[in-house]
């Protein structure tokens, strides 16, 4: 193998690791819109998604989006018509760019002078769209690659954007925070009303934990609400990595997080406080470019005792003080000066 070939490669890896990275819709095409390229190859890339009852395109439009702006994201009614052979497209195809016959694939003004079309397959049969790289320095150079590097672009591309439609979709459903991506108050606070019901079907402890950033206002007023807003991810990515898989993690406020533990008590529940306090404490966040400062955290823990819930309990009514008793822990934590965390 040479080394352009190994090179180009490395490239795809990165390029997928990339895409699997990306938060939004926009982002996403964005990323799509620059494949992976040999060096001095000038690439434009496009996914056309295939979108007859427009759902998809109400879907990232209710996340404020403007899709039609996109660089490398499409949606369209149908693949019939859109360029010779599309719709039945079954393997990838390279060759030479013709304005009349690849006009909707990529403009004549982008100055293509050859494509590759990679179709995308659904598992139930048929395309879920095409992904178009466009080259205005000859041949794509990923044309080139072995068939199974191409299946692997198509796959991650396909995957990527399904991912974030899917995001897209429990935005929708209210059970995704839209600024963090976590789990939202709406999805912890049914979680909480589950957990009731288990406690009740089967007499084991449950513990709430409340989290709340120190001096994140500050922050916001000394930076502006974007650093404040890139803090408050970073510090939930650090609190999200000390809660078990088995814990359900949501962001529940401006500030706060919230931690639902099954099958823990109070007393268990505070050395994941301990844990939490001392992995925010030692892992400065960037408040600037170049500029990094050490935050800290509250936390307030309530536990739930099965022995004094019944089959007739109210569920909501139980969740709900349950919280309260986190929140009220909470602020009982910060009058002590934050940093530390207290149960009620």
């Amino acid at each position: 193998m040479s080394d352009r070939a190994t090179l180009l490669q490395q490239r795809v890896l990165a390029w997928s690791n990339s895409l699997m990275a990306v938060r939004t819709l926009d982002q996403l095409a964005v990323g799509l819109a620059h494949p992976p390229a040999a060096d001095g190859e000038s690439l434009a890339g496009v996914l056309l998604l295939l979108d007859p009852r427009h759902e998809l395109r109400r879907l990232a439009a209710g996340e404020g989006e403007q899709p039609a702006t996109w660089p490398g994201l499409r949606f369209v009614d149908s693949l019939a018509g859109i360029a010779p052979g599309y719709a039945t497209l079954h393997a990838p195809w390279s060759g030479p760019y013709h304005p009349a016959d690849h006009g909707l694939l990529l403009t004549a003004a982008a100055g293509c002078t050859h494509l590759v079309l990679l179709p995308l397959p659904r598992s139930s049969g048929g395309l879920a769209g095409v992904y178009n790289i466009g080259s205005q320095t000859g041949p794509v150079a990923l044309g080139t690659l072995d068939p199974a590097w191409l299946a692997h672009i198509g796959a991650q591309t396909l995957a990527s954007a399904e991912r974030q439609l899917q995001r897209a979709r429990l935005l929708r459903a209210g059970v995704m925070d839209p600024l963090t991506g976590w789990n939202s108050r709406h999805y912890f606070l049914a979680r909480a009303r589950e957990q009731v019901a288990a406690c009740v079907r089967r007499p084991e402890p449950a513990t709430c934990m409340v989290i709340d950033v120190d001096g994140l206002g500050s922050l916001n007023e000394e930076r502006g609400v974007a650093a404040g807003d890139a803090a408050l991810l970073e510090v939930g990515s650090v609190i999200e990595a000390q809660v078990r898989a088995s814990d359900s993690f949501a962001h529940i406020g401006e500030d706060e997080f919230a931690a639902l533990l099954p099958a823990t008590s109070p007393q268990s529940a505070t050395r994941l406080a301990e844990r939490i306090l001392a992995a925010v404490r030692t892992a400065p966040i960037a408040a600037a470019p170049g500029v990094r400062t050490v935050m800290t955290v509250s936390i307030g823990i309530a536990g739930l005792d099965p022995a004094g819930l019944v089959a007739a309990t109210d569920r909501k009514a139980t969740a709900d003080e349950w919280l309260s008793r986190a929140h009220a822990a909470l602020h009982q934590a910060k009058r002590a000066g934050g940093d530390r965390y207290a149960a009620s």
